[in-house]
């Protein structure tokens, strides 16, 4: 009896003792899985924080040179092109002087006078035959105009209906049309300033007008560059 009691207890422990060493193996697996996990996920998660400031400070250091650069280079006015067509009321920008200021022209008006006119010019009877025609324009002053004064502009003349420049009317001193009172650049003619003036000149009997032209005697706006207005 006594040997049979203890071989059932011997079995007893073994068992025990088996059980035992499986829960312990689970356990001891378990733990390195977690851990490996765990040391992945870290270096991957470093990385990402810092490379977003890094594509941060890149963007805002290309942008703001940029923005100030732009601020900068405003353009200014330009001339207006040589060969360009308006209307009567339109604007151009035209060159003045010999130091590169502008002026803004605008031919308002184109109107033929009478012959009768023409009587109050000295050696009269040399313009039979002909009729004052009177341009009208308002000069506006520009950035560069402030030391214009006393500029007259001889290079607005009439047209004819068959495109020509119509005769010169040369006047020295001041002028006998009432209707023509030539006025020149004021001092100081600063950005804004505006002055209305007027120019003369004549056609043949018959002949009709069809507007104004801006057209130097030489330079790019001479001939075929001329600033034409039509009505």
């Amino acid at each position: 009896m006594t040997s049979r009691r203890m071989r059932a207890a011997g079995l007893l422990a073994a068992a025990a003792l088996g059980l035992t060493a499986c829960g312990s193996d689970e356990a001891t697996d378990a733990t390195p899985s977690s851990s490996a996990t765990s040391d992945s996920a870290s270096p991957s998660e470093e990385t990402s924080a810092e490379e977003t400031p890094a594509q941060e400070t890149t963007s805002e250091d290309t942008t703001s040179p940029e923005s100030e650069e732009d601020s900068d280079d405003a353009p200014a006015a330009e001339l207006t092109k040589p060969g360009t067509e308006l209307k009567l009321g339109e604007t151009a920008v035209i060159p003045q002087g010999d130091d590169g200021a502008t002026l803004e022209l605008t031919v308002t008006e184109v109107t033929k006078g009478s012959s009768a006119d023409l009587s109050q010019l000295k050696d009269a009877d040399k313009y039979k035959g002909y009729t004052p025609v009177y341009v009208q324009y308002t000069m506006t002053g520009t950035d560069s105009s402030a030391d214009l004064g006393g500029d007259v502009l001889d290079d607005v003349d009439p047209i004819t209906s068959d495109g020509r420049k119509a005769s010169t009317l040369v006047i020295i001193g001041t002028s006998p049309f009432a209707k023509c009172d030539r006025n020149s650049v004021p001092d100081d003619f600063g950005p804004g300033d505006t002055e209305t003036t007027c120019d003369v000149a004549m056609v043949q009997g018959g002949q009709e007008v069809s507007g104004a032209q801006y057209s130097p005697y030489d330079g790019d706006y001479a001939d075929d560059g001329a600033i034409v207005w039509t009505k």
